[in-house]
């Protein structure tokens, strides 16, 4: 793995194979004359190339950018990660290189002549040699990493190489584009290695699969077909592989410091019904979530994806009828289950919303306006509304007479 040093030693291994194998001189044949100035090659930003090398043929290579590699992003290394490990990838780098090149006083000539050459290098040398890391750098470690560091020319269209000069803040020059990938980079992340195991499993059995796929809950809903359920009914659990065994519910609330757990009834492999305890006490009205406790032999507990249902309060108002006289009246709300301090509460009384005006834990009482009619009357507590219809013994609904106000002339 590579250490910080890497893009430094990238850099310095790409400048060492350009000066050790372009050649500073094209013969004396070739355009009538020898080159004369010196040969160097630089890593200057561009604007300063000819400041501080004015006159001489020059190769100047230039880091312009970094980039995350797609491929290793998000991977561990294989060969410090086992199994049951978590370790954290290593920054993995692309390098966007730009040579460039200057002929002696200016000669564009001389500029193609070492441009050439320096693209023949990097395309000779398309996966640098480990020894050269090792040669130019050691202390970078680049040459001991997983992965081999390629060269691949990068085009660039003339709207790229625009900005990209123009970002330079100098004349254009003659120039080839490349990228150096991949540069492993170590994380210094600390990692968490599995212990070590004595047995797997009792009597170091093995583990224990499951064959086929586990219960899922599609939905929760009263038996009774009203929109919630009320204290003393059933919930009816749908949903998928729930005649395996081994199953019980598993009831949160937000006022429930760990889940209620409930015996389930099977019905069917797509249903199951769980009681609601008649308990005012225990189990305020309000939303609720229901999961499923799986437990087989020989495996762990798990538990099943968790769906909602509501439990609705039950009301009975005081008192039935109210002579109108003109002037706002007391009603009494006498609940079940019992009202929590830390829930919402309102009174629907027909389409109008109540605040109520005292609430203890079986009582609610409110103002009623002075309207002549008869009047539903209903709770809201936490979202969740009593029920104010009911089937009688031919199944057909009606309102509840208890949930019904007559205010009379």
């Amino acid at each position: 793995m590579s250490t910080d040093l890497a893009i430094t030693a990238v850099t310095a291994t790409l400048r060492q194979l350009l000066d050790e194998e372009i050649a500073d001189q094209w013969g004396a044949t070739v355009l009538g004359d020898e080159l004369k100035k010196e040969f160097v090659v630089t890593h200057l930003l561009p604007h300063k190339v000819r400041d501080l090398q004015a006159a001489k043929n020059v190769v100047n290579l230039f880091l312009y950018r970094t980039e995350m590699n797609a491929a290793w992003r998000n991977m561990p290394l294989p060969s410090q990660v086992k199994p049951g490990e978590s370790g954290a990838p290593p920054l993995a780098l692309n390098l966007d290189y730009l040579i460039t090149a200057y002929g002696e006083d200016e000669r564009e000539e001389a500029a193609h002549y070492f441009l050439g050459q320096a693209m023949r290098v990097l395309h000779d040398h398309a996966v640098i040699p480990r020894a050269k890391f090792n040669e130019v750098l050691p202390k970078a470690l680049v040459h001991r990493q997983i992965e081999q560091v390629t060269i691949t020319p990068r085009p660039l269209t003339v709207e790229d190489l625009s900005r990209l000069w123009a970002m330079f803040q100098t004349q254009f020059r003659i120039s080839a584009a490349y990228v150096v990938t991949v540069v492993l980079i170590d994380s210094r992340t600390a990692t968490k290695s599995a212990p070590p195991v004595l047995k797997r499993g009792p009597d170091d059995s093995g583990i224990t699969a499951l064959a086929s796929a586990p219960p899922v809950l599609d939905s929760a809903r009263a038996e009774s077909g009203f929109a919630a359920v009320r204290l003393g009914e059933s919930l009816v659990l749908t949903g998928e592989r729930l005649d395996g065994g081994g199953l019980s519910a598993l009831l949160r609330h937000p006022s429930f410091s760990a889940p209620e757990e409930l015996p389930v009834v099977a019905v069917d492999a797509t249903h199951v019904k769980v009681a609601i305890p008649n308990a005012a006490a225990d189990w305020p009205a309000g939303l609720y979530s229901i999961s499923l406790l799986v437990t087989r032999p020989g495996m762990a507990k798990w538990t099943t994806n968790e769906v909602a249902f509501g439990l609705a309060p039950q009301i009975t108002r005081s008192p039935a009828t109210h002579a109108n006289d003109g002037s706002p009246f007391e009603v009494t709300l006498t609940v079940t289950p019992e009202i929590r301090e830390t829930q919402h509460t309102i009174v629907l009384y027909g389409a109008d919303q109540i605040t109520p005006t005292s609430i203890t834990a079986t009582e609610i009482k409110f103002d009623a306006p002075p309207v002549e009619g008869k009047h539903l009357v209903r709770l809201r507590v936490d979202g969740v509304d009593s029920i104010p219809i009911a089937k009688d013994a031919n199944g057909i609904l009606q309102f509840q007479t208890h949930q019904i106000l007559e205010v009379t002339p």
